[in-house]
């Protein structure tokens, strides 16, 4: 029991460097698997420890996901309201909505536990020959949510990250990092361009936001489902399931149902590999390499999820203040080209040339559809074309 706590615990504080840094997507957990693999731990050590990495990375990633945008694919949308709120002098509070909201999914899956367990399996089978269907679904209803010509647009940024997203299987770029350029140049570089050249600096907070119980509990409960059911839709992300799912159409809700949608599907994936015997995520995929999964397993990792959810929340509120009073002091600017800066240089050592290739192209994707004034969410398509194409029938 010493060694999984302990393990648990070095799952937390690397799990918390990986999610401070801008930009390193939640996956790059992968990259351990040749290390653990080497050390000969006993499987329940190695849940604990890839179990508490890849939750804490899940929470403390809202900080430069919102803060800073450079996000990974469960946070893209949520820039765009968390910045709003940020110059608004409330970027804890958007910090504070994420977590509370990650905390009720949580709760919303501990105490839906047995139904989950008796019904995802077999809505699991009966909608897989329909997967490519409710994906087109998804996209219909993103592109004509927007109004007059902007349909149009929009559907053509949609075909344009979706061939970005079919050509880049072609290059020579890893898989488990080829997302770092491509999300960070549409949701990330091309949203910090427009502060580089103002002097923004971020206002100190004035009042804490007010949202009601019943805002709070709506947005819960339906991101908590909705996180289920991304999950269980491949190629679709938290972002994309929340544009759908919030309820309250605001900030505030969306960035709850965001934060519920993110962590209920950081644990769903782990425990897909029990449920429906399918790998979701880069930490379902180190384990479902390294440990079989059966009950008694999956027992462990609701429990350990649950010890590092509440651990990960107090860290993640604490680095945020921490964060936000550093970055009140200094200009706006000044951190957007620092942190376009890192990107660069990251895109270059993880994934070279034909990774900057991406960026600059995907970057100029996201300028274009910022302009045009289409909901980004739509450049999701860089994953969900393939996927539906993937699925086809035929």
């Amino acid at each position: 029991m010493l060694e999984i706590l302990l393990f648990a615990v070095l799952g937390i504080i690397v799990g918390v460097f990986f999610g401070l840094i801008p930009g390193l997507h939640p996956n790059l957990i992968i990259l351990f698997v040749p290390l653990l693999s080497q050390l000969n731990l006993q499987p329940a050590v190695l849940i604990a420890f890839v179990v508490a990495l890849g939750i804490s990375n899940t929470f403390l990633d809202f900080i430069p996901s919102m803060l800073f945008g450079a996000p990974d694919s469960d946070k893209s949308l949520a820039v765009l309201p968390a910045h709003k709120m940020l110059m608004q002098g409330n970027g804890y509070d958007a910090i504070k909505l994420a977590v509370v909201g990650g905390i009720g999914s949580v709760i919303f899956i501990l105490l839906t536990l047995p139904i989950i367990i008796l019904i995802i399996p077999r809505i699991f089978q009966v909608s897989q020959p329909f997967t490519y269907a409710l994906l087109v679904f998804i996209v219909f209803i993103m592109v004509f949510s927007e109004t007059g010509k902007k349909k149009f647009i929009s559907f053509f940024c949609f075909m344009l990250a979706g061939a970005i997203g079919i050509f880049s299987s072609q290059l020579p770029i890893d898989r488990t990092l080829i997302l770092f350029p491509i999300l960070s140049g549409m949701f990330g570089i091309s949203i910090m361009l427009f502060s580089t050249n103002q002097k923004i600096r971020i206002p100190k907070r004035k009042t804490e936001i007010h949202v009601t119980g019943r805002q709070t509990r709506r947005s819960i409960v339906f991101g908590s489902i909705g996180g289920i059911i991304s999950g269980l839709l491949p190629g679709v992300g938290s972002s994309e399931i929340a544009s759908l799912a919030s309820v309250d159409k605001n900030e505030k809700s969306f960035i709850l149902t965001i934060g519920a949608i993110t962590i209920s599907n950081a644990i769903l994936s782990i425990l897909s590999l029990w449920l429906i015997q399918r790998s979701r995520s880069g930490a379902a995929v180190v384990l479902e390499q390294l440990v079989q999964i059966g009950f008694n397993e999956f027992i462990l990792v609701m429990a350990v999820a649950l010890l590092v959810a509440g651990l990960s929340a107090i860290i993640t509120l604490k680095m945020a203040k921490r964060t936000l009073s550093s970055m009140e002091k200094i200009n706006y600017a000044n951190i957007s080209k620092i942190v376009i800066l890192l990107i660069i240089l990251m895109t270059l050592f993880f994934t070279g040339i034909y990774g900057m290739l991406l960026l600059v192209t995907c970057t100029a994707l996201g300028i274009f559809a910022n302009l045009a004034g289409i909901r980004r969410g739509i450049l999701m398509g860089v994953l969900i074309l393939p996927t539906i194409i993937f699925y086809l029938p035929f």
